[in-house]
């Protein structure tokens, strides 16, 4: 049984709404998050192939990311 055109553009309008969906509930969830302990975004950054990143907070602090 193959499916008509509509079907399968249906689905795949249902899916993409799906995952729409899931992508700005989970910018909801983690908007209020920070690297840096004060809330204020890092002021540089550092980051090699094969190691974590490193964060220069405002207030000195490094934090790092891997």
């Amino acid at each position: 049984m193959n499916p008509s055109k509509r079907t399968v553009l249906l689905w795949l309008l249902g899916i993409s709404i799906v995952l729409f969906g899931g992508g700005m509930l989970a910018f909801y969830f983690t908007r209020n998050e920070s690297i840096c302990p004060n809330g204020k975004p890092p002021v540089s950054q550092r980051s090699a192939v094969l190691e974590p990143t490193e964060y220069r907070c405002s207030d000195g602090v490094v934090v790092t990311k891997g």
